[in-house]
């Protein structure tokens, strides 16, 4: 009986469906952009209709999580989610995750179960339709090189959260380069000590190998959402938030 190297046959197999996949994606990416594209469009129009028709800002939630839902759907990316079992309804917090991809806001917004309102970048705010539709559904943009506009802006999301709103902060402010956990930024500490709500840590895993940072090269794969325990802040003030950023980070950082 010949010697079979099964090891190398599993290995080439591999590399064989890897480069079919590559082929594959590299005709359908363009058009999976411009539906992407689309899709948002046409999401933001009906947001803010919705935005319009219902206060309480179900429609909004609905919508939002079904457009990133059928994009992540395009895209050949399926999202596995462990602990929704420390998430009480009733209750809001203060999101943290890790960033390494757009991918990472698709995931949140399409599987997190609650209703969101984002800290955003204020670039964003010039992009057409999509910013003025993130502004009219209640979406905060910070202005980062303002720090008396920022403070405005984290006052604001201050007030969405003792209403009752969620909000979700990247506290490494922008997407890893390299999947490492960068340092945190404190803004998003600091609102939840002043607001006395509970910090949900929340680990993204896999939006890398799907977007990486300054790529549009799109990859189907597997992501997973990683929903912790929350961090009551109670027990920290601002002289001691250096510890709770210190608590979060190790939490988020131990799955990733």
């Amino acid at each position: 009986m010949p010697n079979i190297n099964f090891a190398a046959c599993k290995f080439t197999g591999e590399q064989t469906k890897k480069k079919a996949i590559d082929l594959i994606f590299s005709v359908y990416r363009p058009i999976l952009l411009a539906l992407i594209a689309l899709s948002t469009f046409i999401a933001c129009i009906l947001c803010v209709i919705s935005a319009y028709l219902d206060s309480r800002g179900n429609w909004v939630a609905f919508l939002s999580s079904c457009w990133a839902r059928f994009n992540l759907w395009m895209s050949g990316v399926d999202v596995a989610v462990s602990g929704n079992e420390f998430i009480d309804k009733n209750q809001p917090y203060i999101v943290m995750a890790n960033h390494q991809s757009y991918y990472d806001v698709l995931a949140l917004i399409g599987y997190l179960p609650m209703r969101l309102q984002w800290v955003m970048k204020i670039e964003l705010r010039k992009t057409p339709v999509f910013g003025t539709a993130c502004e009219r559904v209640g979406h905060i943009y910070i202005d980062r090189g303002s720090s008396e506009k920022a403070r405005e802006s984290l006052k604001t999301a201050g007030e969405k959260i003792r209403s009752g709103s969620s909000i979700v902060f990247f506290p490494e402010g922008t997407r890893s380069p390299d999947g490492r956990l960068q340092p945190f930024k404190k803004g998003g500490f600091v609102m939840a000590l002043e607001a006395k709500v509970p910090i949900l840590p929340v680990t993204v895993v896999g939006g890398r190998s799907i977007l990486p940072k300054k790529s549009l090269r799109i990859m189907p794969g597997s992501m997973k959402l990683i929903i912790h325990e929350p961090i009551p802040v109670t027990e920290y003030s601002y002289e001691t938030r250096e510890e709770l950023i210190k608590r979060v980070r190790e939490v988020i950082n131990k799955d990733l």
